[in-house]
């Protein structure tokens, strides 16, 4: 399902972000904070990848399978893809 970008915000990737993590690192989603690094939640470059791919699926972008090392929080990577998706890209 893909997201128009007048319909998303910085705070709906950012949950959304939060939901995903904690389900591939077995935490709640709320349990996930958004200034703590994601390696510090135990994401491993395997999950990470998996997260990207979700990203794409989800928001109709390509999404860089390092993305979540570039942009090492949920608060990082969702201000990251809340701009991409804004833009169109």
């Amino acid at each position: 399902m893909t997201a128009h970008a007048h319909t998303v915000s910085e705070n709906v990737v950012r949950h959304w972000l939060a939901e995903r993590i904690g389900i591939l690192v077995d935490r709640a989603g709320h349990e996930i904070q958004p200034d703590v690094l994601l390696a510090e939640y135990g994401l491993d470059s395997l999950q990470a990848v998996a997260l990207a791919g979700e990203a794409e699926d989800r928001w109709g972008l390509p999404v860089e399978p390092d993305v979540a090392w570039e942009y090492p929080t949920v608060a990082l990577l969702a201000a990251h893809l809340a701009a991409r998706i804004a833009d169109g890209d």
